[in-house]
């Protein structure tokens, strides 16, 4: 037998027994298969007792104006009783001849006998549920709806999370992964996918600006010194670090608003989100910092008992109208999760 994992809502039931005519077939039968915690989704079960909808055929000689006609359910059962007027044996778009479907109905309506009726409902049932599996079948978003759904397994092996051990490790909901797939399939990652992402995930203004210089350090055993292996001109460097231009890039954020300015601060919601998303997309091949905006409107002088961050939130009086955006704010995330040596 099934058992209930969630209730549909009480006026779902009201307004579908009595308007059957508003709703769609598909979308009723979606919404059984959603809510219901079956063995197996409809369609795919050996025995109708595994499924908690009895489907039949309404003998009927008028076209259907719509795909139900009626929908019971007794009270104190899960069973739901549902007729259609097409889809069955019955019927002008049957394939039986009209005159068995006039039998039929004059030994129900005449004679109060729905003995050959209930026969044919028995492959009805069969019938409708398998066209309907065919149907959902073909629609990749509804499966997505199952326990056993394959669709988010084929989307995650296109972005290189198709093991479970690659699910759910980080701050980003797995699903939003997959709604950025486009962006994530491409073996070229460009600085506008990046912006697409951000920019659509934390609805902000973002820019990407490449060729921020940098001062790499320099492993002290390959450091210039006397009697060394170096040459002149070539591979000698004076000095602990070199500049490099080629390796890092900046994300500008904003202009924000206060509250949106706080959220990417560093331990904050946006920021581990922002950093998850950095990593996704490029990897650790770049170093990157954030550049945050803060709206010149919203800057204001520090006051007793504000929440402001002391070197990121906090300012001594306000600016001039005419001065720019704050930009004066620049993170670099990644040096402040790795420890210091």
């Amino acid at each position: 037998m099934t058992t209930i994992k969630k209730e549909l809502p009480e006026k779902f039931w009201e307004d579908l027994q009595s308007f059957p005519y508003n709703y769609n077939f598909y979308h009723v039968m979606r919404s059984i298969d959603a809510y219901y915690q079956l063995r197996k989704p409809v369609g795919r079960n050996s025995q109708p007792s595994h499924e908690p909808v009895r489907l039949r055929q309404e003998p009927s000689m008028s076209f259907a104006p719509s795909n139900l006609t009626n929908v019971s359910r007794k009270d104190g059962s899960n069973t739901i009783n549902i007729s259609l007027l097409g889809f069955g044996l019955f019927g002008p778009n049957g394939p039986l001849p009209l005159h068995i479907t006039e039998y039929v109905r004059e030994r129900i309506f005449h004679h109060k006998d729905a003995t050959l009726s209930a026969f044919a409902d028995i492959f009805h049932h069969r019938l409708i549920s398998l066209f309907y599996r065919a149907w959902a079948n073909a629609q990749s978003t509804i499966n997505i709806e199952l326990k056993d759904e394959s669709f988010s397994r084929h989307i995650a092996s296109l972005i290189g999370l198709g093991f479970n051990s690659s699910r759910n490790r980080d701050s980003i909901d797995d699903y939003t992964k997959f709604y950025f797939s486009g962006h994530l399939t491409r073996q070229t990652r460009n600085p506008e996918g990046l912006i697409q992402i951000l920019r659509r995930y934390f609805n902000i203004p973002v820019r990407l600006q490449e060729y921020i210089p940098q001062w790499i350090k320099i492993p002290e055993h390959q450091q210039f010194r006397l009697n060394g292996d170096c040459s002149l001109g070539s591979f000698a460097v004076i000095g602990s670090q070199i500049k490099d231009v080629q390796h890092k890039f900046r994300l500008l954020l904003g202009p924000l608003s206060q509250q949106k300015f706080n959220s990417f601060l560093p331990n904050h919601e946006n920021s581990q989100q922002l950093i998850d998303w950095v990593r996704l997309y490029i990897g650790f091949e770049f170093a990157w910092d954030v550049c945050l905006i803060l709206k010149n409107e919203e800057i204001k002088g520090i006051q007793l008992g504000d929440q402001s961050a002391l070197g990121f939130s906090s300012f001594l009086g306000t600016r001039k109208t005419a001065i720019d955006d704050f930009k004066e704010l620049i993170i670099d995330y990644e040096s402040r999760l790795t420890p210091a040596i």
